[in-house]
């Protein structure tokens, strides 16, 4: 994260919306001024077949784009990727993956006054995905 210059402004540990489970969003600013933010989200159903309802919804609600299946990371895993412009140019990337009855997601936006590349995001939420992986239990 240090390559993308972001300063924490605020946290936000509020859990998963109707899991079990934890998540942090993390409200930040690039070195010039503008807006990022990091969401990790480790959710916990009780069940297999639950973690596959809940990863399998989540492909269902978002607005953001495809970008592919991720492997190596759990027995299912995809990214998606998002390009805006509130005011400035905004980058999205965001893998999620199950692994039993865990469901990571992590999601990274960078604003500025060009898109972040893609490649530049990935690995970082692809490194915190696999971290969270290694510090959750699963069943």
């Amino acid at each position: 994260m240090a390559e993308l210059s972001l300063t924490v402004a605020r946290t936000d540990p509020k859990p998963p919306l109707g899991q079990p489970g934890a998540s942090c969003l993390f409200e930040m600013r690039t070195k010039d001024g503008h807006e990022a933010n990091l969401r990790v989200e480790a959710s916990t159903p009780v069940s297999e077949q639950e973690a596959r309802l809940l990863y399998r919804g989540t492909a269902q609600v978002t607005v953001m784009t495809p970008a592919g299946v991720i492997t190596g990371v759990g027995d299912e895993a995809e990214a998606y990727t998002r390009r805006s412009e509130p005011g400035f140019k905004y980058a999205e990337y965001m893998v999620r993956a199950r692994t039993g009855n865990l469901v990571v997601k992590v999601w990274l936006a960078v604003g500025g006054a060009s898109y972040a590349a893609t490649e530049t995001l990935a690995p970082k939420a692809l490194t915190l995905l696999k971290a969270t992986q290694a510090a959750v239990p699963t069943v």
